[in-house]
């Protein structure tokens, strides 16, 4: 076995192509969109690179891709973590111990020489939205767009070197033909009955309006959350411009008090029910396909981004009373599932609320997990928030 720097155009290409030649038998996977990952290593396309760096390598054996990682930092989180911590993704490999050692030891010397003490994986340079955690459970399942997928043996591979769990990750999957409990429905009535309360999904594209909104909720919600970064409107704005073309307004929906934000649901049609046709490549024919399959296959399932309410709001059943209004709006328009982007086991009201209140069940179960390179360090897991 040889590992390398990937610098050329075939490493590249050959970067991209190890997912297929590791998943080629199994039709649950779905592939990534071979241009967004490209986009994570392009300083033009990705703003994490002003914060940290990051370098990817590949392993042949008899001039055949059998392996490949990135490895990479953002000097932001040096300061909020025990000690400073890298992270290691994109990893494939074949079932070969020797094949994954080689890999995380390589990315261990090169985080060691920028002075860093632990990595995380598999995981993003980039949000967690998307490329985080390694699939545990769920294998037979539908995946939906931006979450990892990957063969079971990678667990052994990556507990067999030494991570150890640092939180796990619950994807959770709503049926809307299933009523919800009786004290959900007690919940939201008490919430849509007040008149100063109310709930309108995206009228137009005025992302600007729509932004500001989104960014007054985020910070106030999320702002105890351990590594909480404000979020600038502009972020969302763009956020929203970048999704334009896949958007369904009727699965975006704020509630207000009077003329205040105080909750969200942001949802999309899941882009994986049309991505899985076109073999993970976006180019001009890839994307005449998506509109194709988009336009004739009306969507079934909805992925829910993100869901948020303002602390001042929240426990008073306006989580009851937002779903409700989303699920009959949103089961009118045809949609029959709505699958929750991943919630991390730190945030237990958060997994409270698509347990209990929701009736929700869980879909899939990611883990992330840590590395310390001084094995006398204490590990501590992901703090509860």
């Amino acid at each position: 076995m040889n590992i390398s720097v990937i610098s050329t155009k075939k490493d590249v290409k050959e970067f991209h192509q190890l997912p297929f030649i590791i998943n080629k038998n199994n039709k649950y996977w779905i592939p990534h969109i071979k241009q967004e990952v490209e986009n994570i290593f392009n300083p033009d396309k990705n703003f994490f690179h002003q914060y940290g760096e990051i370098e990817r390598f590949i392993i042949r054996r008899n001039g055949e891709p059998i392996g490949r990682i990135a490895v990479f930092y953002d000097e932001r989180k040096f300061k909020k973590e025990a000690q400073p911590t890298g992270g290691v993704g994109f990893f494939e490999c074949i079932d070969d111990q020797k094949c994954a050692n080689l890999l995380f030891n390589r990315s261990i010397e090169w985080l060691k020489n920028k002075n860093i003490s632990a990595m995380d994986g598999p995981i993003n340079f980039g949000e967690r939205d998307r490329y985080w955690g390694l699939l545990i459970d769920g294998f037979e399942k539908h995946t939906v767009y931006g979450q990892n997928y990957n063969p079971k043996y990678y667990k052994k591979l990556f507990e067999n070197f030494g991570f150890r769990k640092y939180f796990n990750q619950h994807v959770y999957c709503k049926d809307l033909s299933i009523p919800y409990p009786e004290k959900f429905y007690e919940r939201s009535n008490r919430i849509t009955g007040r008149k100063k309360i109310h709930f309108n999904h995206m009228e137009n594209y005025d992302f600007e309006k729509y932004g500001k909104y989104f960014t007054m909720i985020y910070n106030d919600a999320w702002k105890s959350h351990h590594g909480f970064k404000e979020m600038r409107t502009e972020k969302a704005v763009k956020m929203f411009k970048k999704m334009k073309s896949i958007i369904d307004k009727k699965l975006i929906w704020f509630g207000f008090y009077e003329k205040t934000p105080v909750c969200f649901f942001i949802g999309i049609p899941d882009p994986n029910q049309y991505f899985k046709l076109i073999n993970g490549d976006l180019n001009l024919l890839g994307k005449i396909k998506f509109m194709y399959y988009k336009t004739m296959n009306p969507a079934k399932i909805c992925s829910g981004m993100v869901f948020g309410v303002i602390p001042k709001f929240q426990k008073l059943g306006m989580e009851s009373a937002l779903a409700d209004i989303v699920t009959k709006n949103i089961s009118k328009a045809g949609y029959t599932h709505v699958m929750q982007t991943w919630i991390g086991d730190f945030n237990p009201k958060m997994i409270k609320i698509c347990e209990n209140f929701f009736g929700s069940d869980i879909h899939q179960k990611l883990t992330t997990y840590r590395y310390l390179f001084n094995k006398n360090a204490t590990f501590i897991p992901h703090p509860i928030i």
